[in-house]
Formats: structure tokens, C-alpha cells, sequence
């Protein structure tokens, strides 16, 4: 870990955080001291430090904006890069149409910012992504949605860095997306991508984006930190829907809760622990599976597990 620490502290345009809280890097709020956070501020410092951990074997986990993962109470002994200042801030109008528009966006853009620039433009198309938190490179990684749609609705391409370090543009139609998946290539950093979007009036979007804002204020826990829902739906019916019915609401390990108002997120009431949530969601999926014969799928991604170094 030495030799690498001096590679790291060589490197330019990369911000280094010593044993920096996970809690201070999740939407969570949960997770303990990190050997190394790594943030490269440009796209060549984020090839040349993908180069040098492959190079030396260094064990690493790539994250975004850090809103739908858990992390391990720690202490742990891995290098975390946070890629959302690398992905870069674009965000422009790059084709018009009659009534179509493109749009490139940065992956390190927040989805907010993003829903704010479709509502200036009166762009209609992303309204499935209000209140979903966030940057849009996660958001295309993990396919975001709602029942009203995904990002893949309105993709027409994301640019990637691949495992190698090399760049290359991947197309909608070459991407099997499914729910929550989008099904790229493992590794890969997405580093913007461009959407479809239709014109439509100001007046018209912004009604629709705040009703569906109040819907999600008054059916989730937004006030509480959280990784958003724990579980995919399964096919034909809402996790929510049979983790409420298996009583589950309320249930509480440590600080961790099974939000009363929406049943398939958990939420931190204070100082959770990961494996407070770890126990909670095991604890779930017994219940449910128990009780209806589902296996629930997890949706958050729970960091921690493989190779350390010391």
C-alpha cells in the first residue's frame, strides 16, 4: 500500500481523502473509514488511475454520487474512486427537430439538474426520474425509473470507459436494459450520454413533474437518509406491496427501519450500522419468501465483499 500511496500522491488532477467515513460519501449516511478515496477531477486522470490500479492489482470499487449503495461499517482496506466529477458536467442541446430534441448530458450531472435544464427547454420524456436522487451516469448504470417509465425510454447512446481505459460510444440498441439494469459491460465508467426528447409547454411540464413530486413526498420517506427502495419488484407485483402485507413495516434492527410509509425502503434513523441494514434486508427476504414463496432481489448495491489490501 505504500508504493501505491506514492503513485497516487504523483498523480495530477486527483483529490485524495485518507480514511475519509463512507457515511460522508452515501445518501445512507452509513459506512466507516475507507484505506483511500480517490477522486479524479478530468477524464485523463481517471484513465491514467484505472491504468495504475490494474497495474499494480490494487482492489477498488467504483461509485458515483453514492445514492443507492450501502457500505461496510469498516474499517475497509480498499482504494473507493469516485467518478462523478471525472464524468464531467455537460449539459447542452446538441440537435433540434421539429419536435424532437438531443440532448448531451455528463454523467456527473445530478438527475435534478438535469429534470430543471427538460423543464427550461420544455422537454418532456424524464418525468419517470422526479425525485429520484442522484447523477445521471448512475442513473443509466442501474436503468432508473419509475412505474411511468426508465431512462432507456429516452437513451440514444452513453459514452463509456471501459476496463482497458478505452473509450467507445454504445448505442441503445446494442444494450440488453431490463429493470433496474442496463445491462453494460461490467467495469465500465459511463461518461455521458445523449437523449431523445420531445417539446412540449413549460406550463403543461412543470404541472406534471409537481404532482408527481407530491406523490413520491407523501408515499416515501424523503426526509430520512436511505439508498431509495431495497428490492426489485418482482415480476407482476410491488416488493412494497408484499413487505407490507408480510407486517414487515415498522420493523427496526438497531436504527435501521423498515419505513411505515413506504414499505420497501429502509431508513436511518440515526447511527445504523451496515449490518444492522445488512440483518434487516435478510431478515426481509426470509419473511416475504416464507410467507409468499418470493425470492426478493436486492436493488441497492451492498459494497464490501472481495479483496482488500493492507
Amino acid at each position: 500500500m505504500q508504493a501505491f500511496r506514492k503513485i497516487l500522491k504523483e498523480m495530477t488532477d486527483l483529490e485524495l481523502l485518507w480514511g475519509e467515513p463512507m457515511a460522508n460519501l452515501t445518501s445512507f449516511r452509513i459506512g466507516g473509514p475507507v484505506a483511500c478515496v480517490a477522486r479524479p477531477l478530468g477524464e485523463y486522470a481517471l484513465r491514467e488511475l484505472l491504468a495504475a490500479v490494474r497495474s499494480e492489482g490494487i482492489p477498488h470499487v467504483i461509485i458515483g454520487g453514492g445514492s443507492n449503495v450501502l457500505a461496510p461499517d469498516g474499517p475497509w482496506h480498499v482504494l473507493v474512486i469516485q467518478v462523478f466529477r471525472a464524468a464531467g458536467k455537460m449539459l447542452k442541446l446538441c440537435a433540434d427537430g421539429a419536435q424532437i430534441r438531443l440532448v448531451h448530458v455528463g454523467a456527473g450531472v445530478k438527475l435534478s439538474t438535469l429534470l430543471r435544464f427538460s423543464v427550461c427547454e420544455e422537454l418532456e420524456g424524464l418525468e419517470a426520474l422526479v425525485g429520484i436522487p442522484g447523477t445521471v451516469g448512475g442513473a443509466v448504470v442501474m436503468n432508473a425509473g419509475s412505474r411511468e417509465g426508465s431512462i432507456a425510454d429516452a437513451l440514444v447512446w452513453v459514452d463509456l470507459l471501459d476496463e482497458s481505459g478505452g473509450k467507445r460510444r454504445v448505442f441503445r440498441d446494442e444494450l440488453p436494459a431490463g429493470y433496474r439494469n442496463m445491462g453494460l459491460p461490467e467495469n465500465a465508467v459511463v461518461l455521458g450520454a445523449c437523449l431523445e426528447l420531445r417539446t412540449t409547454k413549460r406550463a403543461f411540464l412543470k404541472e406534471r413533474m409537481a404532482k408527481t413530486m407530491k406523490q413520491r413526498r407523501q408515499s416515501q420517506p424523503i426526509g430520512f437518509p436511505s439508498a431509495g427502495c431495497i428490492f426489485k419488484n418482482p415480476p407482476g407485483i410491488s416488493a412494497g406491496a408484499l413487505i407490507d402485507q408480510a407486517g414487515l413495516k415498522g420493523l427496526r434492527f438497531g436504527d435501521a427501519e423498515v419505513s411505515m410509509r413506504h414499505a420497501n425502503w429502509i431508513i436511518n434513523r440515526g447511527k445504523a450500522r451496515a449490518a444492522d441494514v445488512v440483518a434487516l434486508m435478510e431478515h426481509m427476504e426470509g419473511v416475504v419468501f416464507s410467507r409468499f414463496g418470493i425470492q426478493l432481489e436486492r436493488e441497492v448495491r451492498v459494497l464490501g465483499e472481495g479483496k482488500t489490501f493492507h
